[in-house]
Order: C-alpha cells, then sequence, then structure tokens
C-alpha cells in the first residue's frame, strides 16, 4: 500500500475504535456500571493499535512490492544498452493487442564482428551503447527498443503503416552514420521492415519478414533500409 493513503487508513482506524468503544459502552458496560468517557479512550486506544500494526505490515508489504518491480525492471533491461533485452522482447510480444497493428524495424550493425576483433570489446559496447541512445531518441512514446541479441536491435512500432517505418528506419540509418566514432571509423546499419498490415497477421511472422528483409539490406550491399516484399524471401 502507498503511503500516501496511511492518514486515511488512521482515520479509518480511529472511527473504527469510537465505534468500537461506544458499541462496548451501549451493550456491555451496563452490566458493569460503565463509563462512556473511559470506553471511548479504550476504542480509540484499540484504533491507534490497530493503525500501527496494520502500517508496520501494509508498510512492509509496499517495500516488497516496490523491491520486486525493481527486481522485474531490471531484469527486463539490457545493463550495456539500456534498452529491453530479448527476455522482455519475448514477454511482450506474447501480449500485443490484435485491436492494433505493428512495424517492426530491425537493425543490425554493419561488420560488428571484425570491428570488435579490430578494436576490441571494450569500444564495440561504446558503439553499441550510443547506437541504442540514438534507437531510444528516434521513437515515439508508445514505441519500444529491445536488444534482440549480439549487435542486432529490434524496434516495435505501434500503430505505424509500412511507409512510416521506413520513414523511422531511414531516420535512424542516416543518425547512426552521422554519429562521431572517431578514432573508430563510421558505424552503419543495416534495416529491414515489415508490417502486420501487409506481411503477416502474428507479430512472430513480422518479425520473421523483418528479420528477412534487413539480410536482404545485407546483400545489396549495408548502410540501407529495405521492406520486406515476398520477392526477396526467394
Amino acid at each position: 500500500m502507498k503511503k500516501k493513503y496511511m492518514p486515511g487508513l488512521l482515520i479509518s482506524m480511529l472511527t473504527a475504535g469510537i465505534i468500537f468503544g461506544a458499541s462496548f459502552h451501549l451493550v456491555l458496560m451496563p452490566l458493569f456500571d460503565g463509563q462512556l468517557l473511559h470506553c471511548i479512550f479504550s476504542g480509540l486506544l484499540f484504533g491507534l493499535i490497530s493503525y500501527y500494526f496494520a502500517y508496520f505490515f501494509f508498510n512492509r508489504y509496499w517495500l516488497l512490492q516496490k523491491e520486486n518491480m525493481q527486481l522485474t525492471n531490471s531484469s527486463r533491461v539490457d545493463q550495456l544498452t539500456g534498452v529491453f533485452n530479448r527476455k522482455a522482447f519475448e514477454n511482450d510480444i506474447l501480449n500485443l493487442g490484435y485491436n492494433h497493428f505493428y512495424s517492426i524495424v530491425f537493425i543490425d550493425i554493419d561488420n560488428f564482428r571484425e570491428f570488435n576483433n579490430l578494436y576490441g570489446h571494450q569500444v564495440g559496447d561504446t558503439v553499441l551503447s550510443n547506437v541504442s541512445d540514438i534507437l531510444k531518441s528516434s521513437i515515439r512514446s508508445c514505441d519500444t527498443v529491445y536488444r534482440y541479441g549480439g549487435e542486432e536491435l529490434v524496434i516495435v512500432l505501434k500503430d505505424c503503416k509500412k511507409n512510416q517505418a521506413f520513414t523511422i528506419g531511414e531516420k535512424v540509418r542516416e543518425k547512426i552514420c552521422m554519429l562521431d566514432n572517431s578514432p573508430y571509423p563510421p558505424i552503419t546499419v543495416s534495416v529491414g521492415v515489415a508490417c502486420t498490415v501487409n506481411d503477416g497477421s502474428r507479430i512472430i511472422d513480422i518479425i520473421k519478414a523483418a528479420d528477412i528483409a534487413m539480410l536482404y539490406a545485407k546483400r545489396q550491399g549495408k548502410n540501407r533500409v529495405e521492406v520486406f516484399d515476398k520477392s526477396i524471401a526467394l
């Protein structure tokens, strides 16, 4: 329970205490020649004690809930790039509603393995982090970026048509090309785009289609954006 609700809980407990005291006076104390004020104070004491017990247990519950939420969020985020990880991606696509359509933008950093081998993994990690920052800054609040694996990243675009997804993919590609990576060589990416309206009804099919389009971009010379078409899947 959030702490902002605790004053209300205190008032409720004190009210319950007063009701308890008055009821105790009206029902039982006539048998013992009772005193109303004494009963009310007893009820208030009962209410306070009940409140502090409730506060203690609810506060413990709230802290545990907060810690669990933080652990859940940290387990969904890729620590290097700050975007969501593959596990989060696989969970989230199961919850995508059928009332919306989605576009997938599949991004792969060109020649990344060779880059890592030549300049070291620490430099490669910096490149991954910088590319991820560009992706995060290039999307809407309703869209999500995931690290799919290695140097592959995926953007899930909600209610986004194929031509709009292509525009976003192209914008991302251009920003990455302009990234200052000195003293190392410039970074480029190959991008594939697919959409539920055009390329399948299931999100898993759209992911596969976007991956195929990305691989086609690689075959076409890299550093380009390709949209999925059945002809390129052959």
